[in-house]
């Protein structure tokens, strides 16, 4: 994974997007079993990877590699971060670990997303929406309810 996090900043659009691509389904598919996986490997997969990739895509000088790309790669990423924390860490009627931690995290760098780029107004409204429509699966589970 570490590999395909790195490939997802290449300088090449077609190779981040294939990098991306299979990046999610490593971290979407069915190659980690949730019922098997522990809280360590799903902590390790944010921190590992997926925090340190859109990281990388809020550096200048990694969005100056492709500045017409650069913006859809962020987007893939927002969606990515979303789908993972969707999946990985709210997980219906499971309270394994406290996710108010991790859900810190993607909110910052959601925001830092939004903000890294004040010309770049579309990519700021589809990341709201994108981030709108994994709130409201999210609201669904209701995984910041005190049991």
């Amino acid at each position: 994974m570490a590999s395909l996090e790195r490939q997802s900043i290449n300088p090449s659009r077609e190779i981040r997007q294939v990098a991306i691509t299979h990046l999610q389904r490593v971290l979407l598919g069915q190659y980690i079993l949730l019922e098997d996986a522990d809280q360590t490997q799903v902590e390790e997969a944010f921190n590992r990877v997926v925090f340190p990739l859109v990281d990388e895509l809020l550096k200048p000088e990694v969005f100056n590699r492709d500045p017409a790309g650069m913006p859809e790669t962020r987007l893939r990423a927002v969606s990515l971060l979303c789908k993972a924390f969707m999946q990985l860490e709210v997980k219906e009627g499971e309270s394994q670990a406290d996710i108010r931690v991790v859900w810190i995290q993607v909110l910052d760098l959601l925001d830092r997303l939004m903000n890294v780029d004040r010309q770049g107004q579309l990519v700021r409204i589809l990341i709201c929406l994108t981030t709108t429509t994994h709130l409201g699966s999210c609201s669904s589970t209701r995984p910041f309810q005190r049991r």
